[in-house]
Protein backbone atom coordinates (compact mmCIF):
# COMPACT_ATOMS: atom_id res chain seq x y z
CA UNK A 1 0.00 0.00 0.00
CA UNK A 2 1.20 3.00 -0.99
CA UNK A 3 1.56 5.81 1.78
CA UNK A 4 -0.68 8.69 1.73
CA UNK A 5 -2.10 6.81 -1.25
CA UNK A 6 -5.83 6.41 -0.53
CA UNK A 7 -9.37 5.85 -2.68
CA UNK A 8 -9.61 9.54 -3.85
CA UNK A 9 -6.21 9.33 -5.20
CA UNK A 10 -6.50 6.27 -6.80
CA UNK A 11 -9.55 7.36 -8.59
CA UNK A 12 -8.50 11.17 -10.22
CA UNK A 13 -5.47 8.75 -11.23
CA UNK A 14 -7.42 5.97 -13.01
CA UNK A 15 -9.29 9.09 -14.49
CA UNK A 16 -6.26 10.25 -16.20
CA UNK A 17 -5.12 6.76 -16.95
CA UNK A 18 -7.83 6.07 -18.62
CA UNK A 19 -6.86 9.22 -21.64
CA UNK A 20 -3.99 6.04 -22.73
CA UNK A 21 -7.43 3.87 -23.39
CA UNK A 22 -9.13 7.36 -25.12
CA UNK A 23 -6.13 8.96 -26.77
CA UNK A 24 -3.75 6.08 -27.42
CA UNK A 25 -6.36 3.25 -28.30
CA UNK A 26 -4.25 1.01 -25.38
CA UNK A 27 -5.66 -1.25 -24.19
CA UNK A 28 -4.39 -1.73 -20.93
CA UNK A 29 -2.35 0.18 -19.29
CA UNK A 30 -0.81 0.90 -15.33
CA UNK A 31 0.68 3.67 -13.30
CA UNK A 32 3.38 3.33 -11.18
CA UNK A 33 5.21 5.30 -8.73
CA UNK A 34 8.44 5.73 -6.98
CA UNK A 35 8.68 4.26 -3.71
CA UNK A 36 11.62 3.40 -1.00
CA UNK A 37 14.92 2.02 -2.27
CA UNK A 38 14.54 2.72 -6.12
CA UNK A 39 11.41 0.60 -6.12
CA UNK A 40 8.37 1.77 -8.61
CA UNK A 41 5.17 0.33 -6.92
CA UNK A 42 1.65 -0.15 -8.24
CA UNK A 43 -0.59 2.74 -8.29
CA UNK A 44 -3.29 2.08 -10.49
CA UNK A 45 -3.97 0.27 -13.76
CA UNK A 46 -6.37 -0.98 -16.00
CA UNK A 47 -7.26 -3.94 -18.75
CA UNK A 48 -4.66 -5.72 -17.35
CA UNK A 49 -5.89 -9.84 -16.59
CA UNK A 50 -3.93 -12.99 -14.81
CA UNK A 51 -2.22 -14.02 -18.11
CA UNK A 52 -0.45 -10.74 -18.13
CA UNK A 53 0.91 -11.19 -14.62
CA UNK A 54 0.96 -7.32 -14.08
CA UNK A 55 3.85 -6.18 -11.81
CA UNK A 56 2.87 -5.11 -8.13
CA UNK A 57 6.39 -3.16 -8.07
CA UNK A 58 9.42 -2.99 -10.25
CA UNK A 59 12.52 -3.26 -8.32
CA UNK A 60 15.83 -1.70 -9.47
CA UNK A 61 16.90 -3.61 -12.30
CA UNK A 62 13.61 -5.04 -13.86
CA UNK A 63 13.31 -4.57 -17.22
CA UNK A 64 10.68 -2.36 -17.73
CA UNK A 65 12.06 -0.13 -15.10
CA UNK A 66 15.52 -0.03 -17.36
CA UNK A 67 13.58 0.53 -20.54
CA UNK A 68 11.86 3.78 -18.90
CA UNK A 69 14.95 4.68 -17.24
CA UNK A 70 16.44 4.61 -20.33
CA UNK A 71 14.01 6.77 -22.50
CA UNK A 72 13.52 9.25 -19.20
CA UNK A 73 13.04 11.87 -21.70
CA UNK A 74 9.78 10.89 -23.08
CA UNK A 75 7.75 8.74 -24.46
CA UNK A 76 8.95 5.54 -25.97
CA UNK A 77 7.74 2.15 -27.74
CA UNK A 78 8.17 -1.27 -28.80
CA UNK A 79 6.05 -3.27 -31.68
CA UNK A 80 8.82 -6.33 -31.57
CA UNK A 81 10.20 -8.23 -28.61
CA UNK A 82 13.47 -7.87 -30.30
CA UNK A 83 14.00 -4.38 -30.30
CA UNK A 84 14.55 -4.56 -26.66
CA UNK A 85 15.90 -8.42 -26.08
CA UNK A 86 15.79 -7.55 -22.28
CA UNK A 87 11.96 -6.76 -22.50
CA UNK A 88 11.53 -9.96 -24.33
CA UNK A 89 10.60 -12.30 -21.75
CA UNK A 90 8.36 -10.25 -20.32
CA UNK A 91 6.27 -9.50 -23.06
CA UNK A 92 6.12 -13.34 -24.65
CA UNK A 93 4.67 -14.08 -21.32
CA UNK A 94 1.68 -11.70 -21.60
CA UNK A 95 1.54 -12.50 -25.17
CA UNK A 96 1.90 -9.17 -26.51
CA UNK A 97 4.83 -7.67 -28.63
CA UNK A 98 3.47 -3.82 -28.23
CA UNK A 99 4.33 -1.58 -25.46
CA UNK A 100 4.85 2.07 -24.60
CA UNK A 101 6.42 3.80 -21.66
CA UNK A 102 5.86 6.98 -20.72
CA UNK A 103 7.98 8.67 -17.67
CA UNK A 104 6.99 11.13 -15.00
CA UNK A 105 9.52 13.53 -14.33
CA UNK A 106 9.41 16.56 -11.33
CA UNK A 107 12.87 18.25 -11.12
CA UNK A 108 14.58 16.01 -13.45
CA UNK A 109 14.01 13.15 -11.54
CA UNK A 110 11.95 9.97 -12.65
CA UNK A 111 9.30 9.47 -10.03
CA UNK A 112 6.61 7.92 -12.09
CA UNK A 113 5.99 5.68 -15.35
CA UNK A 114 3.14 4.63 -17.24
CA UNK A 115 3.24 1.01 -18.88
CA UNK A 116 0.42 1.57 -21.62
CA UNK A 117 0.23 -2.04 -24.27
CA UNK A 118 -1.44 -3.31 -27.06
CA UNK A 119 -3.28 -0.65 -29.03
CA UNK A 120 -6.84 -1.76 -30.13
CA UNK A 121 -7.39 -3.54 -34.12
CA UNK A 122 -3.58 -4.71 -33.39
CA UNK A 123 -2.17 -1.16 -34.79
CA UNK A 124 1.48 -0.67 -34.15
CA UNK A 125 2.49 2.54 -32.13
CA UNK A 126 4.13 5.50 -33.98
CA UNK A 127 5.54 8.25 -33.83
CA UNK A 128 2.40 10.35 -33.99
CA UNK A 129 1.30 8.43 -30.59
CA UNK A 130 4.19 10.07 -28.92
CA UNK A 131 3.41 13.79 -28.57
CA UNK A 132 0.08 12.33 -27.42
CA UNK A 133 1.48 10.27 -24.83
CA UNK A 134 3.68 13.63 -23.41
CA UNK A 135 -0.22 15.39 -22.60
CA UNK A 136 -0.89 12.54 -20.86
CA UNK A 137 2.21 12.64 -18.75
CA UNK A 138 1.75 16.23 -18.20
CA UNK A 139 -1.56 15.85 -16.26
CA UNK A 140 0.24 12.87 -14.38
CA UNK A 141 2.90 14.61 -13.22
CA UNK A 142 0.50 17.95 -12.12
CA UNK A 143 -1.37 15.42 -10.16
CA UNK A 144 1.66 13.42 -8.50
CA UNK A 145 2.61 17.43 -7.66
CA UNK A 146 -0.37 18.35 -6.32
CA UNK A 147 -0.06 15.91 -4.23
CA UNK A 148 2.83 16.92 -2.96
CA UNK A 149 5.93 15.44 -5.16
CA UNK A 150 5.85 11.88 -5.61
CA UNK A 151 3.58 10.70 -3.05
CA UNK A 152 5.18 7.70 -1.42
CA UNK A 153 9.08 7.91 0.10
CA UNK A 154 8.97 9.38 3.64
CA UNK A 155 11.47 12.71 4.48
CA UNK A 156 10.78 16.14 2.94
CA UNK A 157 12.03 19.64 1.37
CA UNK A 158 13.42 20.51 4.50
CA UNK A 159 15.21 17.26 5.71
CA UNK A 160 18.26 18.44 4.15
CA UNK A 161 18.04 22.29 5.60
CA UNK A 162 18.29 21.55 9.25
CA UNK A 163 14.43 21.20 9.47
CA UNK A 164 11.98 18.27 10.36
CA UNK A 165 10.35 16.40 7.29
CA UNK A 166 7.22 17.39 5.06
CA UNK A 167 5.89 14.32 3.38
CA UNK A 168 7.14 15.34 -0.12
CA UNK A 169 10.54 13.66 -1.07
CA UNK A 170 12.99 16.63 -1.98
CA UNK A 171 14.57 15.31 -4.66
CA UNK A 172 10.98 14.96 -6.35
CA UNK A 173 9.79 18.94 -5.65
CA UNK A 174 9.95 21.22 -8.24
CA UNK A 175 10.92 23.79 -6.12
CA UNK A 176 13.58 22.01 -3.84
CA UNK A 177 16.45 23.90 -4.93
CA UNK A 178 14.11 26.86 -4.00
CA UNK A 179 13.42 26.31 -1.13
CA UNK A 180 17.25 25.01 -0.27
CA UNK A 181 18.15 28.80 -1.00
CA UNK A 182 15.35 30.53 0.38
CA UNK A 183 16.57 28.78 3.81
CA UNK A 184 20.54 29.24 3.33
CA UNK A 185 19.36 33.24 3.08
CA UNK A 186 16.83 33.73 6.00
CA UNK A 187 19.62 31.86 8.44
CA UNK A 188 21.48 34.79 7.34
CA UNK A 189 18.86 37.69 7.72
CA UNK A 190 18.13 36.37 11.39
CA UNK A 191 21.26 37.70 12.61
CA UNK A 192 20.52 41.14 11.27
CA UNK A 193 19.92 43.75 13.88
CA UNK A 194 15.93 44.21 15.48
CA UNK A 195 15.37 40.32 14.66
CA UNK A 196 14.40 38.87 17.75
CA UNK A 197 13.49 35.76 15.47
CA UNK A 198 12.99 34.95 12.06
CA UNK A 199 10.34 31.71 11.09
CA UNK A 200 10.27 30.03 8.28
CA UNK A 201 7.12 27.18 7.35
CA UNK A 202 6.85 25.26 4.44
CA UNK A 203 3.36 23.13 4.40
CA UNK A 204 2.30 20.90 1.73
CA UNK A 205 -1.43 20.95 2.86
CA UNK A 206 -1.42 17.87 5.27
CA UNK A 207 1.30 19.08 7.51
CA UNK A 208 3.70 21.47 7.94
CA UNK A 209 6.99 22.47 9.87
CA UNK A 210 8.87 25.29 11.19
CA UNK A 211 11.96 26.32 11.62
CA UNK A 212 12.66 28.89 13.87
CA UNK A 213 15.63 30.92 13.81
CA UNK A 214 16.22 33.02 17.32
CA UNK A 215 18.57 35.75 19.05
CA UNK A 216 15.96 36.25 21.45
CA UNK A 217 14.29 32.33 22.61
CA UNK A 218 10.61 31.97 21.94
CA UNK A 219 8.42 30.42 24.31
CA UNK A 220 5.30 27.99 23.84
CA UNK A 221 3.10 31.69 23.79
CA UNK A 222 5.50 33.55 21.30
CA UNK A 223 5.39 30.01 18.97
CA UNK A 224 1.33 29.98 19.14
CA UNK A 225 1.35 33.37 18.36
CA UNK A 226 3.67 33.26 15.37
CA UNK A 227 1.81 29.70 14.35
CA UNK A 228 -1.44 31.80 14.04
CA UNK A 229 -0.24 35.06 12.11
CA UNK A 230 1.25 32.44 9.72
CA UNK A 231 -2.17 30.73 9.73
CA UNK A 232 -3.70 33.57 8.75
CA UNK A 233 -1.74 34.67 6.16
CA UNK A 234 -1.87 31.04 4.46
CA UNK A 235 -5.64 31.46 4.41
CA UNK A 236 -5.70 34.41 2.75
CA UNK A 237 -3.48 33.72 0.50
CA UNK A 238 -5.13 30.61 -0.79
CA UNK A 239 -3.08 28.25 0.99
CA UNK A 240 -4.58 25.00 2.63
CA UNK A 241 -2.42 24.31 5.91
CA UNK A 242 -2.77 22.09 8.79
CA UNK A 243 -4.16 23.26 12.01
CA UNK A 244 -1.37 25.46 13.74
CA UNK A 245 -1.50 23.46 16.76
CA UNK A 246 -0.13 20.29 15.07
CA UNK A 247 2.92 22.18 13.99
CA UNK A 248 5.98 20.56 14.07
CA UNK A 249 8.54 23.07 15.36
CA UNK A 250 12.42 23.31 15.13
CA UNK A 251 14.34 26.04 17.06
CA UNK A 252 18.20 27.11 16.65
CA UNK A 253 19.88 29.66 17.43
CA UNK A 254 20.47 32.64 14.84
CA UNK A 255 23.86 33.83 16.56
CA UNK A 256 22.47 37.34 16.40
CA UNK A 257 21.99 39.72 19.07
CA UNK A 258 19.00 39.45 21.75
CA UNK A 259 16.39 41.93 21.37
CA UNK A 260 12.91 42.35 22.45
CA UNK A 261 10.03 39.73 20.64
CA UNK A 262 6.98 42.48 20.28
CA UNK A 263 5.62 42.28 17.13
CA UNK A 264 5.12 39.72 14.41
CA UNK A 265 5.07 40.11 10.82
CA UNK A 266 4.29 37.40 7.78
CA UNK A 267 4.69 37.18 4.46
CA UNK A 268 3.88 34.12 1.86
CA UNK A 269 6.75 33.60 0.08
CA UNK A 270 5.37 31.09 -2.21
CA UNK A 271 2.01 29.72 -2.27
CA UNK A 272 2.29 26.39 -4.11
CA UNK A 273 1.61 23.73 -5.40
CA UNK A 274 3.01 21.44 -4.48
CA UNK A 275 4.10 23.85 -1.40
CA UNK A 276 4.07 26.86 0.79
CA UNK A 277 6.36 28.89 2.35
CA UNK A 278 5.78 31.80 4.35
CA UNK A 279 8.34 33.60 6.78
CA UNK A 280 7.61 35.32 9.93
CA UNK A 281 9.94 38.23 11.65
CA UNK A 282 9.56 38.66 15.28
CA UNK A 283 10.99 42.41 16.16
CA UNK A 284 11.04 44.77 18.86
CA UNK A 285 8.23 47.47 18.73
CA UNK A 286 8.57 50.15 15.26
CA UNK A 287 11.49 48.25 14.35
CA UNK A 288 12.09 49.04 10.90
CA UNK A 289 14.27 45.87 9.67
CA UNK A 290 11.17 43.74 8.66
CA UNK A 291 10.72 46.19 5.06
CA UNK A 292 13.95 45.16 3.80
CA UNK A 293 14.13 41.64 4.96
CA UNK A 294 11.10 40.65 2.91
CA UNK A 295 12.50 42.46 0.04
CA UNK A 296 15.45 40.51 0.20
CA UNK A 297 13.37 37.11 0.36
CA UNK A 298 11.24 37.78 -2.24
CA UNK A 299 14.02 38.75 -5.00
CA UNK A 300 16.50 35.69 -3.88
CA UNK A 301 12.98 33.58 -4.53
CA UNK A 302 13.01 35.13 -8.14
CA UNK A 303 16.52 35.12 -8.48
CA UNK A 304 16.25 30.95 -7.50
CA UNK A 305 13.05 30.84 -9.85
CA UNK A 306 15.21 32.67 -12.90
CA UNK A 307 17.78 30.20 -12.21
CA UNK A 308 15.09 26.96 -11.87
CA UNK A 309 13.99 28.37 -15.56
CA UNK A 310 17.70 28.62 -17.13
CA UNK A 311 18.48 24.95 -15.54
CA UNK A 312 15.84 24.02 -17.40
CA UNK A 313 16.43 25.34 -20.58
CA UNK A 314 19.96 24.85 -20.62
CA UNK A 315 19.28 20.83 -20.98
CA UNK A 316 16.60 21.11 -23.42
CA UNK A 317 19.31 22.83 -25.46
CA UNK A 318 21.73 20.26 -24.54
CA UNK A 319 19.21 17.49 -26.02
CA UNK A 320 18.61 19.48 -29.40
CA UNK A 321 22.32 19.70 -29.77
CA UNK A 322 22.66 16.10 -29.29
CA UNK A 323 20.10 15.42 -32.07
CA UNK A 324 19.95 18.14 -34.02
CA UNK A 325 17.75 18.54 -37.08
CA UNK A 326 15.75 15.63 -38.03
CA UNK A 327 18.46 12.56 -37.52
CA UNK A 328 17.53 10.55 -34.32
CA UNK A 329 20.26 8.16 -32.47
CA UNK A 330 17.82 6.35 -29.64
CA UNK A 331 21.17 4.64 -29.08
CA UNK A 332 23.33 7.64 -28.11
CA UNK A 333 20.34 9.71 -26.77
CA UNK A 334 19.76 6.40 -24.20
CA UNK A 335 23.05 6.15 -22.94
CA UNK A 336 23.32 9.74 -22.72
CA UNK A 337 21.22 10.27 -20.50
CA UNK A 338 21.92 7.03 -18.72
CA UNK A 339 25.56 8.53 -18.37
CA UNK A 340 23.76 11.89 -17.03
CA UNK A 341 21.58 10.16 -14.08
CA UNK A 342 24.68 8.31 -12.66
CA UNK A 343 26.89 11.30 -12.73
CA UNK A 344 24.68 13.46 -11.68
CA UNK A 345 23.87 10.89 -8.84
CA UNK A 346 27.10 11.05 -8.09
CA UNK A 347 27.91 14.66 -7.67
CA UNK A 348 24.86 14.91 -4.91
CA UNK A 349 26.78 11.69 -3.24
CA UNK A 350 29.89 14.12 -2.93
CA UNK A 351 27.67 16.51 -1.72
CA UNK A 352 29.54 19.37 -4.84
CA UNK A 353 28.17 22.82 -5.09
CA UNK A 354 25.37 23.34 -7.02
CA UNK A 355 27.13 24.98 -10.14
CA UNK A 356 29.44 21.86 -10.40
CA UNK A 357 26.18 19.99 -10.30
CA UNK A 358 25.07 21.26 -12.98
CA UNK A 359 28.03 21.50 -15.44
CA UNK A 360 28.70 17.70 -14.23
CA UNK A 361 24.82 16.93 -15.25
CA UNK A 362 24.93 18.73 -18.63
CA UNK A 363 28.51 18.12 -19.69
CA UNK A 364 27.48 13.71 -18.83
CA UNK A 365 24.29 14.11 -21.25
CA UNK A 366 26.72 15.83 -24.35
CA UNK A 367 29.99 13.65 -23.40
CA UNK A 368 29.59 12.11 -26.56
CA UNK A 369 27.93 14.74 -29.13
CA UNK A 370 31.10 14.62 -31.52
CA UNK A 371 30.17 10.95 -32.36
CA UNK A 372 27.36 12.63 -34.64
CA UNK A 373 30.06 14.37 -36.26
CA UNK A 374 32.07 10.81 -37.15
CA UNK A 375 29.76 8.61 -38.97
CA UNK A 376 27.99 7.39 -35.53
CA UNK A 377 26.19 4.98 -37.27
CA UNK A 378 28.86 2.47 -38.21
CA UNK A 379 31.13 3.30 -35.49
CA UNK A 380 29.30 3.52 -32.54
CA UNK A 381 28.43 0.01 -31.74
CA UNK A 382 31.38 -1.86 -33.10
CA UNK A 383 32.61 -4.45 -31.07
CA UNK A 384 35.64 -5.23 -32.63
CA UNK A 385 36.59 -1.83 -35.01
CA UNK A 386 39.61 -1.89 -36.56
CA UNK A 387 42.67 0.53 -36.45
CA UNK A 388 41.03 3.64 -38.78
CA UNK A 389 37.62 3.28 -36.94
CA UNK A 390 39.33 3.52 -33.46
CA UNK A 391 41.55 6.62 -34.97
CA UNK A 392 38.22 8.32 -35.32
CA UNK A 393 36.60 7.18 -32.41
CA UNK A 394 39.29 8.82 -30.10
CA UNK A 395 38.77 11.87 -32.10
CA UNK A 396 35.11 11.90 -30.65
CA UNK A 397 36.22 13.95 -27.17
CA UNK A 398 38.17 16.57 -29.46
CA UNK A 399 35.23 17.08 -31.73
CA UNK A 400 32.37 17.32 -28.96
CA UNK A 401 34.59 19.99 -26.84
CA UNK A 402 34.88 22.70 -30.13
CA UNK A 403 30.82 21.88 -31.08
CA UNK A 404 30.34 23.15 -27.42
CA UNK A 405 33.25 25.52 -26.53
CA UNK A 406 31.78 28.45 -28.29
CA UNK A 407 28.47 28.02 -25.91
CA UNK A 408 29.57 30.41 -22.76
CA UNK A 409 28.38 27.40 -20.71
CA UNK A 410 29.12 28.47 -17.22
CA UNK A 411 32.45 26.42 -15.89
CA UNK A 412 34.72 24.56 -18.55
CA UNK A 413 32.29 22.25 -20.01
CA UNK A 414 34.92 22.10 -23.17
CA UNK A 415 37.14 20.97 -20.35
CA UNK A 416 34.52 18.20 -19.09
CA UNK A 417 34.01 16.43 -22.50
CA UNK A 418 37.67 16.27 -23.86
CA UNK A 419 39.13 14.93 -21.17
CA UNK A 420 35.97 12.19 -20.39
CA UNK A 421 38.27 8.81 -21.81
CA UNK A 422 41.84 10.35 -19.98
CA UNK A 423 42.19 7.71 -17.62
CA UNK A 424 43.75 7.91 -13.80
CA UNK A 425 47.11 6.26 -14.83
CA UNK A 426 47.74 8.56 -18.02
CA UNK A 427 46.70 5.90 -20.31
CA UNK A 428 44.19 7.94 -21.68
CA UNK A 429 43.36 10.41 -24.59
CA UNK A 430 43.41 12.97 -26.05
CA UNK A 431 46.35 14.46 -24.13
CA UNK A 432 47.51 11.52 -21.63
CA UNK A 433 46.40 13.29 -18.46
CA UNK A 434 47.29 11.61 -15.18
CA UNK A 435 45.62 12.17 -11.67
CA UNK A 436 44.00 15.13 -10.50
CA UNK A 437 45.35 16.98 -13.70
CA UNK A 438 42.03 15.25 -14.94
CA UNK A 439 38.85 17.74 -14.39
CA UNK A 440 36.77 16.80 -11.77
CA UNK A 441 33.73 16.52 -13.76
CA UNK A 442 35.89 14.45 -16.52
CA UNK A 443 36.70 11.65 -13.83
CA UNK A 444 33.03 11.35 -13.00
CA UNK A 445 32.28 11.02 -16.55
CA UNK A 446 34.41 8.26 -17.43
CA UNK A 447 33.21 5.85 -13.98
CA UNK A 448 29.65 7.10 -14.98
CA UNK A 449 29.80 5.86 -18.96
CA UNK A 450 31.87 2.89 -17.91
CA UNK A 451 29.12 1.56 -15.87
CA UNK A 452 26.29 1.75 -18.16
CA UNK A 453 28.33 0.54 -21.03
CA UNK A 454 28.87 -2.94 -18.58
CA UNK A 455 25.21 -2.95 -17.57
CA UNK A 456 23.20 -2.09 -20.43
CA UNK A 457 21.51 -4.51 -22.31
CA UNK A 458 21.64 -2.33 -25.55
CA UNK A 459 25.35 -1.66 -25.34
CA UNK A 460 27.83 -3.69 -27.58
CA UNK A 461 29.08 -5.82 -25.01
CA UNK A 462 27.56 -8.27 -22.93
CA UNK A 463 25.80 -7.07 -19.88
CA UNK A 464 26.96 -7.30 -16.60
CA UNK A 465 24.64 -7.36 -13.24
CA UNK A 466 24.95 -4.47 -11.13
CA UNK A 467 27.42 -5.74 -8.65
CA UNK A 468 29.79 -7.80 -10.90
CA UNK A 469 30.23 -4.27 -13.07
CA UNK A 470 30.85 -3.07 -9.58
CA UNK A 471 33.54 -5.26 -8.68
CA UNK A 472 35.24 -4.76 -12.77
CA UNK A 473 35.44 -0.89 -11.82
CA UNK A 474 36.68 -1.63 -8.23
CA UNK A 475 39.60 -4.04 -10.06
CA UNK A 476 40.33 -0.61 -12.31
CA UNK A 477 40.07 1.53 -9.08
CA UNK A 478 44.02 3.64 -9.30
CA UNK A 479 44.80 2.50 -13.12
CA UNK A 480 41.41 3.95 -15.25
CA UNK A 481 39.48 5.26 -12.74
CA UNK A 482 39.99 7.60 -9.79
CA UNK A 483 40.21 5.52 -7.03
CA UNK A 484 38.67 8.45 -4.78
CA UNK A 485 35.33 8.36 -6.75
CA UNK A 486 34.66 4.61 -7.05
CA UNK A 487 33.03 4.33 -3.96
CA UNK A 488 31.14 7.40 -4.76
CA UNK A 489 30.13 5.88 -8.18
CA UNK A 490 28.60 2.33 -5.61
CA UNK A 491 26.65 4.52 -3.40
CA UNK A 492 25.41 6.53 -6.49
CA UNK A 493 24.07 3.36 -7.71
CA UNK A 494 23.02 1.47 -4.50
CA UNK A 495 21.18 4.56 -3.01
Amino acid sequence: MLPSWDSECEKRAKEILYRCMEELQATKAALYLEGSEGTFELATSYGFGRRDALAAALPLGHPLLDWARRNRTGPAYVNTPQEFPALQPLLEGALTSRLMTIPLTLAGRMVGLVDARDKSRRAAFAPGDVSVARGIAGALERFVAERGGALLTAGGPLEDLGLPPVAPPAAALPHRWIVEDLTALVRSLARLPEVAAAVLTITDGRSARALALHATALDPQHQGAVAAHQARAFLASGVKAPPAETWGWDSQPSGGRATRAEEIRTEVLMAGPPVAVALSLVTPAGATSAGPVFAAAAHDLELARLLRDYRRAARNLARVLLEPGETAFPHLRQHSQATSEISQRMAAVLRLPEDQDELITVAAYLHDVGMRELDYARVYRLERPGEPEQRLYHRHPVVGARIVEASEFPGDLAGAIRHHHERWDGGGYPQHLAGRSIPLASRIIHLAEVYDVLTSPASYRRQLPRDAALDVIGAEAGRQFDPELVPALAEAIRS
